[in-house]
């Protein structure tokens, strides 16, 4: 059983857990719609700590300057026009993609996982820890550059902590293993009379 206090406790807030298998609940909801651009939220992965979601995002060809959707959507530091994502839960606690990606705010983790996209489109996982309690989730979005205005979503709280005891743990956690020291890439080995060996 873990405790929450430490460098392990903190590792386990900040990412899904890689011994089990989590359950997934078929929840798409179409968090906000344009003439040129849409946001939704593509299926829920519930684990015991936690739960990651899928966010989509379309925009229409020829209408938004080149590269423009990588920039709201990936950069950092100010811009009036970035995409923002909230959760607040039930009980009133919230988080969102302001201000640094590991501040724990009312101790929710909000964090960015792997995404992919280009000019017109964008998959980004994310992942929020802890489960939400009892009650309404809401999912809140904007991006005033894509003319979304503050869109608010609830999900329901009580179904996603009700997965989370179906979730499958594999064999008990324990934290990764420590980083190994970086050293100088080498080149492969190739005879002393080789081209090769002068470069």
């Amino acid at each position: 059983m873990w405790t929450e206090h430490g460098p392990d406790d903190l590792h386990r807030r900040m990412i899904a857990p890689t011994n089990e298998i989590p359950v997934a609940l078929p929840v798409n909801a179409l968090l906000a719609r344009t003439d040129d651009a849409a946001v939704a939220l593509v299926g829920l992965h519930v684990y015991s700590t936690g739960l990651s979601f899928d966010l989509v995002v379309r925009v229409r060809g020829g209408v938004h300057p080149r590269d423009r959707l990588h920039d709201l959507m990936w950069s950092h530091g100010p811009g009036p026009g970035r995409f923002l994502l909230g959760v607040q839960f039930a009980d009133g606690r919230r988080a969102s993609t302001i201000g640094s990606p590991d501040k724990l705010d009312d101790g929710i983790v909000l964090n960015q996982g792997s995404g992919s996209g280009g000019e017109l489109e964008v998959d980004q996982n994310w992942w929020l820890h802890p489960l939400p309690p009892e009650g309404p989730m809401r999912i809140v979005v904007r991006c005033a550059e894509l003319g979304i205005e503050e869109t608010v979503t609830e999900l329901d709280g009580s179904s996603i902590r009700r997965a989370a005891g179906d979730v499958v743990e594999l064999w008990p956690w324990t934290p990764p293993e420590p980083a190994r020291e970086e050293r100088e890439p080498r080149g492969p080995d190739v005879p002393p009379d080789s081209w090769f060996a002068g470069h």
